[in-house]
């Protein structure tokens, strides 16, 4: 019977779902009207993994990146075969030119957004939000704490240059996005989020995507993620179900939220990537996959994506042909 009411409940999660994003994040307003029946159409048919399987990699050029990484021997083929048949890459180690230009990246930005413990109420004025430039991120994060900030999260803006700018759109990672997505045209957005260790509401956690989930936003796209504090068990680790990306399980075929239990009772193998501040790994966001809520300390993070179609979510983002 389920498979029955299947096509159903799929035509009715893209409908719901592409009305949330159209209004939370503004689209129309950013991409035009047909930015609409664009992302309806991903949502409704890119559910089905063997539709979205049919966009294969294709490798058209392997470049090192040895400029920005402390692995002097890794390449955009190695990276580009290793999320294609896992669904995840190895953790690398930026240098720390781009450490450091990240993090002035990050508090210069003035895009920002913050979630607060279940018993705040009162509005915090961006004098708080935002860092002092001679404050030390301990202090900065204690304060956040302090005034019951449970996520403080912005985006990085790409139409300026910037070192996030600098990286995404180098010859390497431009070419890793090039060979996994077979495509020479794609969106990108880069985002930060800070994350303290609170108690928040069920519903928090799934604004914060602290629940298994995976995304449907575009016909295939490339995720970054880039460590900017070390993250240990403690600290709120990116956790991803391998191989998912490609197949799940018929039960979780539906672009929604699941809880732990359930997909840890479904699948033998979980990926948990720990590391010291300056890690950066790449996935398919296809796969299921979330941020653990931070038990003891506070997790700095760049997300940063490429998509493979036109569709801008901030008027941050850019869409970027090669």
């Amino acid at each position: 019977m389920k498979f029955l009411y299947f096509p159903i409940r799929i035509f009715l999660d893209a409908f719901r779902n592409t009305k949330r994003v159209i209004e939370h994040y503004g689209l129309i307003s950013i991409n035009g009207i047909l930015v609409v029946p664009k992302l309806y159409l991903i949502r409704l048919f890119y559910s089905l993994s063997f539709i979205r399987n049919l966009t294969k990699i294709k490798i058209k050029n392997n470049l090192t990146f040895s400029d920005f990484f402390l692995e002097n021997n890794t390449s955009s083929k190695k990276i580009t075969y290793d999320i294609d048949s896992k669904g995840y890459s190895e953790v690398y180690t930026l240098n720390n030119f781009f450490i450091d230009g990240i993090l002035q990246d990050i508090f210069s930005s003035k895009k920002i957004e913050y979630k607060k413990n279940k018993d705040s109420i009162n509005k915090i004025s961006n004098e708080i939000l935002l860092k002092d430039k001679n404050e030390s991120l301990d202090f900065y994060y204690n304060r956040l704490k302090t005034n019951n900030i449970s996520r403080l999260t912005g985006s990085i803006d790409l139409n300026k240059e910037s070192y996030v700018k600098k990286l995404l759109t180098s010859e390497p990672f431009l070419s890793l996005a090039q060979n996994f997505l077979n495509t020479n045209s794609f969106s990108i957005n880069a985002s930060f989020f800070i994350s303290n260790p609170a108690i928040i509401m069920k519903e928090e956690q799934y604004a914060n995507a602290q629940y298994f989930h995976w995304d449907n936003d575009f016909t295939k796209f490339l995720k970054i993620y880039i460590y900017l504090s070390d993250v240990d068990e403690d600290s709120g680790p990116h956790i991803i179900i391998p191989y998912t990306h490609k197949k799940k399980l018929f039960k979780h075929k539906l672009c929604r939220l699941y809880s732990d239990q359930e997909i840890y009772n479904s699948y033998d193998q979980h990926k948990t990537f720990l590391g010291k501040k300056g890690s950066i790994f790449f996935s398919d966001g296809s796969g299921l996959h979330k941020g653990e809520t931070p038990k003891k300390n506070t997790r700095l993070i760049i997300n940063a994506h490429y998509g493979r179609n036109k569709i801008l979510y901030s008027s941050s983002d850019i869409y970027f042909k090669i």
